[in-house]
């Protein structure tokens, strides 16, 4: 009977390399399934599950306690509780199915792609964990990300040259509105180009605004010469338009004594009538120079505003395009000190070395040791990846005894394979 269950072990041992063979005693869990065999009994051959409370039933042998336990110290429970029923000894074997409910596993984390848990297979080593948590991590900047930065670095300078080109404007904007002729000093203006062409665009408006200004006072003074001298012209006319209006009445006085004839006063009353006529004329042509005058004055001022609202929306717009500019450059110098970042991350890791710990717990207690890349892992190991630096000689004595922990942990593996 001990010859057919050493070779149903040996057999799990090769099927399924996750019982004792190559590990440390398998401690039974709920939810896993067992195949029992009763040589003398076929009827009894059944499976059974752990429940979730680690209980097991079996009939005859009714309720046993078997979380926590192995195969053998099962096996030697279930034969005491049978043996009572059989003449013989039972020839009894029990075998560990696979549990897709409770798999077994393995824990990775540390400078992996994937940290996490991951399924346990046969013969699995460090490097098999890696492997499976998607390899080592790598923060490297990768072909596109080069080229990116690239991109990035361009929008970073151009948003930096805007910035100065949109100050520089607005500066002039607001001395302009002011009036003022000038943004800078000589020095000022030497050190700063974008601030050199405002003012050179200044300086242009101002040149302009000057001559519109200067020939508005030329137009303003003519009109003013010219309606002066329309003045002078109907007060002469109306100085003759009394003197006239006074012949008249003389000649009226003659003609009434008869001294003189009524035709000298149809004519002189004809020159009177010429007068006024001349004069409601002249009158017209003052109002109307006049008009053109008070025209021109509002059409000049009319400019000037207009001149004023443009700075203003020119101002405005200058300020906000600042903004958007200013968030542009913030964003992509963000994104460049990432890349710096990882550049920096990058070189770092390059000066420093992968090292590997396992964190195994055999009988209720938990150690960690150092591993290297072939150290075998077992299921429920938690393997932690992390970089060290060489040259700290702290961190090598460190490891010292984490090491011979691992060869120890080598020697002990090896020697549950062979036996």
């Amino acid at each position: 009977m001990r010859g057919i269950t050493s070779l149903a072990g040996l057999l799990l041992c090769l099927t399924f390399g996750d019982v004792a063979a190559q590990t440390t005693t398998y401690r039974l869990q709920p939810g896993d399934t067992l195949q029992v065999w009763i040589a003398q009994e076929p009827d009894l051959t059944r499976e059974a599950v752990i429940a979730p409370d680690g209980w097991l039933s079996f009939p005859l042998a009714g309720h046993i306690q078997s979380a926590g336990l192995s195969l053998s110290e099962l096996e030697a429970q279930l034969l005491d509780r049978l043996k009572a029923y059989f003449n013989d000894r039972p020839n009894l074997t029990i075998m560990l199915r696979p549990n897709g409910q409770n798999p077994q596993l393995i824990y990775v984390l540390g400078e992996v792609a994937t940290p996490g848990a991951y399924p346990y297979r046969a013969n699995m080593t460090v490097l098999h964990g890696i492997s499976v948590a998607g390899g080592v991590y790598r923060a490297a900047l990768l072909a596109a990300d080069q080229d990116r930065s690239v991109v990035v670095k361009r929008e970073v300078e151009h948003s930096q040259k805007r910035l100065q080109e949109l100050r520089a404007r607005i500066i002039r904007l607001e001395a302009e509105m002011r009036g003022e002729k000038s943004i800078g000093t000589a020095e000022a203006l030497a050190a700063d180009p974008a601030l050199a062409q405002e003012q050179s665009l200044l300086n242009a408006r101002t040149e302009a605004r000057t001559m519109e200004e200067k020939a508005q006072a030329q137009a303003n003074e003519l009109s003013e010469r010219n309606s002066l001298a329309m003045q002078e012209q109907a007060d002469t006319m109306t100085k003759r338009l009394e003197l006239a209006r006074r012949r008249l009445q003389s000649i009226s006085g003659l003609v009434a004594k008869g001294v003189t004839e009524g035709s000298q006063q149809m004519v002189q009353e004809g020159t009177i009538a010429e007068l006024e006529g001349q004069i409601s004329r002249m009158t017209s042509e003052i109002a109307v120079a006049e008009r053109v005058k008070m025209a021109e004055i509002a059409r000049y001022d009319s400019a000037r505003q207009a001149q004023r609202t443009q700075l203003l929306v020119e101002l405005n717009a200058a300020r906000s395009e600042q903004e958007d500019a200013a968030s542009r450059l913030a964003d992509s110098t963000r994104i460049m000190t990432i890349y710096g970042q990882s550049a920096a991350s990058s070189q770092q890791r390059e000066r420093r070395v992968l090292g590997y710990h396992i964190v195994r717990t055999t009988n209720g207690e938990t150690r960690e040791f150092a591993a290297t890349e072939m150290t075998p892992i077992l299921p429920g190991d938690l393997l932690r990846v992390v970089y060290s630096d060489p040259d700290k000689s702290g961190d090598a004595e460190a490891t010292q005894p984490l090491a011979r922990a691992e060869n120890r942990s080598s020697s002990e593996v090896t020697t549950t394979a062979a036996r």
